[in-house]
Formats: structure tokens, C-alpha cells, sequence
């Protein structure tokens, strides 16, 4: 919605809010369809204005209308004529009244829509303030808290978030769309499904991430291990394929899966190609760290 302009007293209180503490929104923002919309008193708000305006205009402007009419009507008739100026005076009179009448109106809708919209302010600072513990609740796109900063840092961590990709409120990170990319691109690498949302196991993982990973590749490159007979080396190569660009995605728990094992073995067959390696399903300590080594690609 385009900003309110708003003129003489309430351009006054427009501007008085959008220099206030507390974190107070723009004007702008308060007049929205959405808080407007949202606000369950804003129709008793209406019928009040609506009164007022009708008030003023309907039954003042009438009565002086008619008292005036009458008036005017009674001396002309005892003059014997008229010019009529008379009555177009009382009708700019009427008018003015009506416009004062008017204005009023809006500046007690602003000053009201203005008092709500801070309490709804508090309210909200007061929920995303609130001390949750980490993986004590789901996360998804949109929500603040000090669980959703420690998961933030935990993603630029282990680098599928940019430090400067994410933004604040109220002193904390907002789990936004680029944090939502940022989980899936976790969640491949974990071998979950792609779903962007943060689940309490997630969070634990990811927590234990640096840890497991690290586990998995050193088990890996003690011995010179078929990846298609043992789960570990097949899990230590999946991560790093996606990590490096040459897998998408591959499913943890069905891994050993005859389905899920070809395609990782087909992606690993890719990176030996692309680096001159011999055809083989099996991985060593010199393998490993050639793929380790390599920079992140991930699709």
C-alpha cells in the first residue's frame, strides 16, 4: 500500500511517530491493510468516525442549513427581495464545519490505530524476546529467537550460510528465505529430506555435525573400503559428493538401498573422471582427501 500523506494535525503526529522510541513503525506501516484488517475493534472504530462525520455533517450542517434558510428567507420577505449571498454564506459556513468535523475524525482513527498498533509492537518484542532453549521447539521461516541465532551461527559454521545473508530483529536473526535454503542445503548433506524446516532432531544434528562428519571420514580413510559393502565409507562419500557439487541429495536411512547406492557410486564415479582417477567403487585415505580438499559446489 503507498504511504499516507497526511496533512496539518496528523501529518504532525505522522511525523511525531516516526521519530518515537520502542522501535515504533512507520506511519505508513500502522496505516496497512493488514494491521487495519487484522484489528477486531477497527469496525467499532469506523461506526464511531462514521457517527461523528455524520454528526457533524448530517444534523449541525441541516440545522444551521435551516435555521440560516429561514432566516434569510424571513428578512427577505420583510426587505421585499434579495441577492441571495446570504444563503451561500451559511452553505461555506456549513462546509467548513463539516471539513473540522472531519479531520477531527481522522486524527482520533491515527492517534488510535497508532496506541494499538504499539501494543501490538510490545507484545510481539515481548514473544520473540522470550528465552527458548535450543532444539526445544520446531523452526520454520519467519520466526525470531535466541534458539533460531544459535542455529544461525551454527549454518554459517559450516558454511551454507554467507555471514552477511541474514537479518536482525530486536538484537536476533530472522529465520528468512535465505536461511530456509541454507537448512536444505544442510538437510542434503545430512542425507533428510529437503523440507527447509528446522526439526528438534535437526537441530540436535546439526549441533553435532562438525563431530560426525569428522568421525565418518577418518573411519573411512583408515583402510581402502568398498563403498557399496560399508554403510560408513558410503555415508563419508555421500557427504562430500554433495558437499562438492557431484551428488544433489541422498537419503540416510535407506542408503544401503540398492537404489540409493547406485546413485551415489555413479556421482562418485563422476568426480574419479573429472580428476583422471581410475573406475573403482572403492575409497582410501588418498581419495578422500583429494575430495575433501576440493572447494564447495553444492547444487
Amino acid at each position: 500500500m503507498p504511504v499516507v500523506q497526511a496533512s496539518g494535525t496528523s501529518g504532525a503526529i505522522a511525523r511525531k511517530e516516526r521519530e518515537g522510541d520502542d522501535g515504533t513503525e512507520l506511519v505508513s506501516e500502522t496505516l496497512s491493510s493488514g494491521v487495519l484488517e487484522s484489528h477486531p475493534s477497527f469496525g467499532e472504530v469506523m461506526m464511531h468516525t462514521s457517527h461523528g462525520s455524520h454528526t457533524s455533517h448530517g444534523s449541525h450542517s441541516s440545522h444551521s442549513s435551516h435555521t440560516s434558510s429561514s432566516h434569510t428567507s424571513h428578512s427577505s420577505s420583510s426587505s421585499g427581495g434579495g441577492s441571495g449571498g446570504s444563503g451561500n454564506g451559511t452553505k461555506i459556513a456549513a462546509a467548513s464545519l463539516g471539513a473540522l468535523a472531519g479531520g477531527a475524525a481522522l486524527t482520533y482513527l491515527i492517534h488510535y490505530i497508532i496506541k494499538t498498533h504499539k501494543k501490538h509492537v510490545a507484545s510481539r518484542k515481548t514473544e520473540i524476546n522470550r528465552p527458548y532453549a535450543y532444539a526445544s521447539r520446531d523452526l520454520s521461516e519467519g520466526i525470531f529467537g535466541n534458539d533460531v541465532d544459535i542455529m544461525t551461527v551454527l549454518l554459517v559454521q559450516n558454511e551454507v550460510l554467507g555471514n552477511r545473508s541474514f537479518s536482525r530483529k530486536w538484537s536476533h536473526f530472522k529465520y528468512n528465505s535465505k536461511v530456509t535454503r541454507s537448512v536444505k542445503r544442510m538437510q542434503a548433506r545430512m542425507g533428510r529430506k529437503r523440507t527447509g524446516k528446522a526439526s528438534t532432531s535437526f537441530l540436535i544434528n546439526l549441533q553435532q555435525w562438525k563431530d560426525t562428519r569428522s568421525k565418518l571420514i577418518n573411519t573411512a580413510s583408515k583402510d581402502s573400503l568398498d563403498i557399496t559393502e560399508d554403510r560408513n565409507a558410503l555415508l563419508a562419500v555421500a557427504i562430500l559428493l554433495v558437499e562438492k557439487g557431484y551428488l544433489k541429495s541422498y537419503d540416510a536411512d535407506e542408503i544401503m538401498n540398492d537404489n540409493e547406492k547406485s546413485k551415489i557410486v555413479e556421482a562418485y564415479y563422476a568426480f574419479l573422471r573429472r580428476n583422471q582417477l581410475p573406475k573403482t567403487t572403492f575409497i582410501d585415505e588418498q581419495k578422500l582427501r583429494m575430495l575433501n580438499s576440493l572447494p564447495n559446489k553444492q547444487k
